[in-house]
């Protein structure tokens, strides 16, 4: 069963915070991306967090 929309955001929300680096998922929006994953590179390996798998 899907986690009610307020119990989505909170685990987003953690998530981001606890979030560290790149981890190649395309969004681009961490200044270490610019670095690990320029251009979205890893993006042509596939979708999803790249740097995770």
């Amino acid at each position: 069963m899907a986690a009610p929309a307020g119990g989505a955001r909170l685990t987003i929300e953690r998530l981001e915070a606890e979030l560290t680096g790149c981890i190649g998922c395309g969004c681009l929006s961490m200044k270490a991306c610019a670095l690990l994953n320029p251009g979205d590179e890893l993006g042509e390996d596939g979708a999803g967090a790249r740097r995770l798998f």
